[in-house]
Order: C-alpha cells, then structure tokens, then sequence
C-alpha cells in the first residue's frame, strides 16, 4: 500500500499527463539579476507572440524534432527551485480545455451555477446542495492544512496556474466538488424528478473526469490527490445524506435556527486551521462558508414570510421545459439578478474593507490588511452572506414583485 501511495504521488506521472496533452517544459536557472522581479512577471497567454517568440518557436521545433503544428510559447514562473519554464503548449485545443475544467472549480463557476439552480430551476435542491457544498469544501481545505503536503514537485512539472501555489495540495478539493457536486444534484433531483438514471449518470463521471484531468494537466495536484479527493467526497456524501433532509427541516422551521445557523458558521470560520504563510484557502472557505450560510437564512426567510409551501402532489414530477416567453424570463432573471449580486458583491466590498479597516486602525489601500485575519474573516463572510441571502430570498422576492419568477418557484419544501 506504501508504495501504491508513493507511486500515485509521483510528480513524473503528471509530467507524464501534461506531456501527452502537448505541454513541453523547458526550465532555465534564474540569473541572480533578474531574481528579484521574477514574482512580478506576469503569465503571457499563448496566442500573443512577439518576432522573438516566433523564432525561438522555431528553434525549439528544430531542436526537439516536434511534429506538432504551430507550437506556442507560454511564460511561466514556477514556485520551486528559482526556476524558469518556457513552456511550449503544442495543442490549444486541450489548453482551453483544461483550463475551462479548472474553472468548474472556482468562484466564477459557483457565483453563475447556484444563481441559475435558485431562480430557474428547482430552490429546494440548489439549497441542499449548496449545503452540501459548503461541507465538501470546508472538510477538503482543512484537511489540507491540517496534513500541509505540498503539490507535485517543479521540474519535472510545469505547474500553470498561479493563484493556488501557495496552497497545500491533498487532497484535490476540484476533485472532491466535481465528484460530490454533481452527485447530491443526482441523488436530490432522483429522489424528486422523472430523470433518466443511466444518463445522469454518464454526466456525472464525465464531469468529475474532466475537472480531475484539468487538475492535473495545470500541474497542482497528483494523481493521488485527485484520487483521495473524490473518494473523500463519496464518503462526505456517505455520511451527510442521510441527515440532510432533518437538517433542512430544522433551518427552514425552527425559529432560532438562523441565529445559530449564523453563529456555527462564524465560529466554523474563525477556529479555522491556521497555517504559517498566508494563502487562498482561508478566504476561500470564509467565502464559501458565508454563501452557504446566506442561502440557509434566505430560504428560512422565505418560508417564515409564507412563500414557500409544498407541492398539491408528491413526487416524483415530471420536468416540463418552458414555452419561449418562460425561456425569455430565464434570461431576464439570471441577467438582472447577476447584476444585481454584481452590485451587491461590490459595494459590501467597498464598505466592508473601509470600515474595518477603520475599525483595526489600517490602511485599506495596502493589499495586506485584506490578508489578516480580523479584516480578511469578516470581510469575506459578510460580503458573502449577504449575496446568499440576496440570492436565495431578496432577488426571487423581487422578480415576483415584477412578475417575472419562474413557474413553482416557491412550491420548495
């Protein structure tokens, strides 16, 4: 087993992956001139190429005996041993590819998939999934700063994304919201809709599949951190859906349930695992945790005011597809409500930053006051809390002043 697991963690065999996808490292020491600027140097993308890139290009075509057609070359700083990768990614196709994979796993993802779950499809669903999100995420990131083994060695990868290099690498948090995401969608919308099993299924594999791969083609994680990331989620899963729906109930029913909703969030927050060089994973969590916490008391609050009441039938209910006017107030509600929470999201930030770092007496100009923890913790989730709440309560409350909420959208308990 030791030598499984040694194996699995082995950086060759990213590098291995990375170079059947047509990513080619070439690394160069850094003189002592230029290794002070070196963190200023930005990653250029590979379809912009200056004559020198064009020539170096063809040298490296010449030298490495590639095959390849039009091979471009990428700059990238990598975060071990003062060293250059010139890399040459050699099929854009996959490039893109992964890179848009990876993003499945971010911010931009989760701020356009919950969003579009709450006000055009199904709000009971998105809320418990969203929960469950919130459990994956704080599990996998403490976890990794609990066990702090670093990503794949550079060289032999090339590791091409920057802003998680400062992060742990076990296990693949991607790897577990790609495997646990896409699998409560499947078991809660199984349990309340019509839906085809074995095709659900194929999506969900081929969506895991694909944000894992990404992972390791971006050179962050091994394939034993990939591995351990999903099977780290299937046995959350494991454990949390059998008490989610009596952990529904209590926060949609109980009167003081936001309060301690609220409280256990915070408190989630703050006993946080501490590491000694700062990184994304705090405020990320701070994030996620504040978001998750927003749509609870958003969907208490609907339910309280009287806007949530059960359907006239049990399930299971067959999915209707709306006419082209419900397709049109689709599009109208996820545009105004995205800038809405655009709007939101900006001026929480705004006053928060200012105001508590009035509070702490420091400059909020300096980049890092935002890193500490007294400004960074609140910051974070009450920025984000109330874009849960906004999204799970105010926005639909306000589509149907406008008359544009979607069929049933409060049939959702």
């Amino acid at each position: 087993m030791h030598d499984l697991i040694n194996y699995l963690n082995s950086p060759h065999l990213v590098a291995a992956f990375q170079n059947i996808f047509g990513i080619e490292p070439i690394f160069e020491t850094k003189s002592k001139s230029v290794d002070e600027p070196a963190l200023k140097i930005k990653k250029r993308s590979p379809l912009k190429k200056s004559q020198n890139d064009d020539k170096n290009d063809e040298k490296c075509q010449k030298n490495h005996k590639r095959t390849f057609s039009n091979p471009k070359k990428l700059v990238n700083i990598t975060d071990h041993n003062h060293l250059i990768a010139n890399t040459l990614i050699h099929n854009r196709f996959w490039y893109y590819f992964f890179h848009l994979g990876a993003a499945m796993g971010n911010e931009i993802f989760y701020c356009l998939f919950f969003p579009f779950w709450f006000w055009n499809v199904d709000g009971a669903i998105a809320r418990k999934v969203a929960f469950m999100w919130g459990i994956f995420m704080y599990v996998g990131q403490a976890t990794k700063d609990i066990l702090c083994m670093p990503r794949p060695a550079s060289p032999p990868v090339v590791k091409l994304e920057e802003r998680y290099l400062a992060e742990y690498g076990f296990p693949s948090t991607h790897a577990m919201v790609s495997a646990g995401l896409p699998i409560s969608v499947l078991v809660l919308s199984y349990s309340r809709y019509n839906i085809d099993l074995h095709i659900s299924i194929g999506i969900v594999v081929a969506f895991c599949s694909w944000v894992s791969c990404s992972r390791l083609y971006l050179g962050m994680h091994s394939i034993l951190d990939v591995v351990a990331g999903v099977l780290y989620s299937i046995l959350v899963l494991m454990v949390m859906i059998p008490i989610l729906e009596p952990i529904d109930h209590f926060i949609l029913e109980f009167n003081y349930s936001p309060l301690i909703v609220f409280t256990v969030g915070y408190l989630l927050c703050h006993f946080y695992p501490s590491v000694r060089q700062w990184s994304t994973a705090r405020g990320d969590t701070v994030i996620i945790i504040g978001s998750v916490i927003g749509f609870s008391i958003g969907s208490y609050l609907n339910n309280k005011l009287g806007l949530l009441h059960k359907p006239d039938e049990p399930p299971l209910y067959d999915i209707h597809f709306p006419n082209a006017f419900g397709y049109f107030l689709g599009v109208l509600r996820t545009i105004l409500g995205l800038l809405l929470v655009l709007c939101t999201r900006q001026l929480f930030k705004i006053f928060l930053l200012k105001f508590l770092c009035f509070i702490c007496k420091l400059d909020h100009r300096n980049p890092d006051s935002k890193k500490q923890k007294k400004i960074e913790l609140p910051y974070n989730y009450l920025t984000y809390f109330a874009l849960g709440v906004n999204i799970a309560f105010t926005f639909p409350f306000l589509f149907r002043l406008l008359g544009i909420e979607r069929d049933y959208s409060f049939t959702e308990l």
